[in-house]
Order: C-alpha cells, then structure tokens, then sequence
C-alpha cells in the first residue's frame, strides 16, 4: 500500500501547490484541460491540464471522485520504467481516471462519483502512454477487457456500492 499512498500523495501536492499559486479552477477550465487530455497525454500542456482536474476535483464541491485501491488497481504495480518516467506514468493515469470521472459528472450536473468513466478514460490514456513507453499493465489491461465483454459498468458499479458501504456510519442498534 505504501506506492498508492505515494502516488496519492504525489497527486495532493501537485494539487495543492498549484492551489496556491493560481486561482481555483473552474468548470469551464476543468472541460478545457480534459480537452487537453484527451488529444494528448505526453505534451507539457498535458501536465498543466492533469494539474488544472487534480486541483479542480480537490476543491470544487460539484464533483465527488472516490480513490483507493479498488479504484486505481494499477497504482501498486511495477511497470520496469525508471522511477522518474514511472510515476509520471503513473500520476498522468491518476489523472485520466480523475479525468472521465469529472467530465461524466459535469455533463450529467450531478456529484457523484463515476468509477466506470473514470476507468474507460484511463484505458484511453493507458493505450495512448503504450504507444510511446514500453511497460504493461495487467490491471488496466483486465479493466479493458472487462470493457470489452460488456462486464466493467458491473464491475464499477460492484466498486462503488462497497466504497459507498464503507463510507457509511455504522448502524446504532436500540439498547431495548
């Protein structure tokens, strides 16, 4: 568990150090960096726009992303790139899944997480990084095929419901 917390933590920082030296982003800003990327995920624009949805997905209370292990399955995995190219693989992923996340509940008008556009950006971008960098996710790679067999929506919504069910305080039985 140690890498995922690693990485989140990575993911608040940049959030929070860009909170500082700039102005909450705002919807409108939120849509432009995932147009960003959606084109292209290895540009120096790319890094700003993933900033601009970490930070906007931190701070605005219109949208709700729930990330853990059962979310990002990929964040504890070794891809055999160099750390620095790793974790910038691996925080540009984090982005992604925060990404159709965010865009899914800004189009729908609704705070609600959205695990299954979340992940279905993050193949996207996995397929798009694979394309320039050599590494494998078994992860990502079991997400898409679940895309494909028409079972990931299941899947997500199987995800949801248990992180919903952790969330919730526990039920206080009568004394009598």
């Amino acid at each position: 568990m140690p890498r995922l917390r690693g990485l989140l933590a990575a993911a608040a920082f940049t959030a929070c150090a860009a909170c500082g030296f700039a102005a909450t982003p705002t919807r409108h800003d939120a849509l432009l960096a995932i147009a960003v990327l959606e084109k292209s995920v290895s540009s120096p624009e790319a890094v700003e726009a993933a900033r601009t949805i970490v930070t906007y997905a931190q701070a605005s209370d219109d949208v709700m992303v729930d990330i853990g292990p059962e979310q990002l399955p990929w964040a504890e995995e070794k891809w055999g790139l160099g750390d620095g190219r790793e974790l910038a693989c691996q925080s540009m992923m984090l982005a992604s899944f925060i990404a159709g996340n965010v865009r899914s509940q800004i189009k729908n008008d609704r705070a609600e997480d959205d695990t299954y556009s979340g992940w279905v950006f993050a193949i996207g971008t996995y397929n798009r990084l694979r394309a320039k960098e050599h590494f494998r996710s078994p992860s990502i790679e079991s997400l898409a095929k679940m895309e494909s067999d028409g079972t990931l929506l299941r899947h997500a919504r199987d995800v949801e419901a248990r992180a919903s069910q952790e969330e919730e305080p526990p039920e206080k039985k009568p004394l009598a």
